[in-house]
């Protein structure tokens, strides 16, 4: 590895599983000090544990990102370790199939949950944490937006709504801030192997469905979430001093066609 965020705190929501477990586990390998936030507390002490146990640093705090009070207490805990956040990877998020509605469809409940994490939530974060990067001069801040950020997609009208949002609120605050010192970009994921994937397969027999994203995809493949990391990485880390406001997409080559 090459310590592209050696000495840096690397702020992870979402970081107990899947895309937030591979960013942990990657930006503990690059020298980071990581903060693995997660609504699972025991999932985010798990992945801190192994860490330290091969030898990186990283903390582990449990916190809703929806809750104010939740996302002050995790930026306050990270801020004991330094000065400042360095990195803040808003990858916390709500999904799949027990989200899978048209608009008519959409129970209330249901819509207002998605919208609480995921269009919430890193707007709460960012709220946190952007005025002690503008304090420190620097920070970089990567957001996870997902391929229906951009393109519409079967049943994912209360899904998709939230990602687009994301991807715009980082379009709007790299405008605001990149005078300040401030990054602000969003990777776009498509199809991954995560936990939340397989158990989808598993519980809901939606392998012909699988099938059937596989057939649109130009690689022909689900990504591990480690592939998608490094993209989060580099938009993260100093090789992407001139990058802000960009939205990176890393999917096989879905939004391609």
């Amino acid at each position: 590895m090459s310590d592209r965020l050696h000495g840096k705190i690397c702020l992870v929501t979402g970081g107990g599983a899947g895309l937030g477990e591979a960013t942990s586990r990657l930006f503990a390998e690059e020298g980071a000090l990581v903060v693995v936030a997660d609504v699972d507390q025991e999932s985010a002490e798990r992945v801190a544990s192994e860490i330290t146990a091969r030898g990186g640093q990283a903390i582990a705090i449990g916190a809703d990102v929806s809750r104010e009070d939740d996302v002050a207490r995790m930026v306050h805990a990270a801020l004991d370790h330094g000065a400042c956040i360095d990195v803040l990877v808003n990858n916390a998020a709500v999904g799949g199939a027990g989200y899978n509605y048209t608009v008519v469809d959409a129970p209330l409940d249901v819509w207002q949950h998605c919208v609480e994490v995921n269009q919430r939530g890193p707007f709460l974060c960012m709220k946190a944490v952007i005025p002690q990067m503008v304090k420190a001069g620097r920070g970089s801040i990567v957001n996870v937006g997902s391929i229906s950020s951009v393109v519409g997609l079967i049943t994912q009208s209360i899904y998709a709504p939230t990602k687009a949002a994301i991807l715009q609120l980082t379009r709007q605050s790299a405008v605001d801030y990149a005078g300040q010192g401030i990054r602000i970009n969003c990777v776009l994921p498509g199809g991954m192997k995560t936990p939340m994937t397989q158990r989808e397969i598993d519980e809901g027999g939606n392998e012909e469905l699988l099938e059937k994203e596989l057939e649109l995809l130009p690689m022909g493949r689900l990504a591990d979430p480690r592939e998608v990391a490094y993209a989060i990485l580099f938009l993260a880390s100093d090789e992407a001093s001139f990058i802000t406001g960009a939205a990176l997409a890393a999917d096989g080559g879905y939004t391609a066609q």
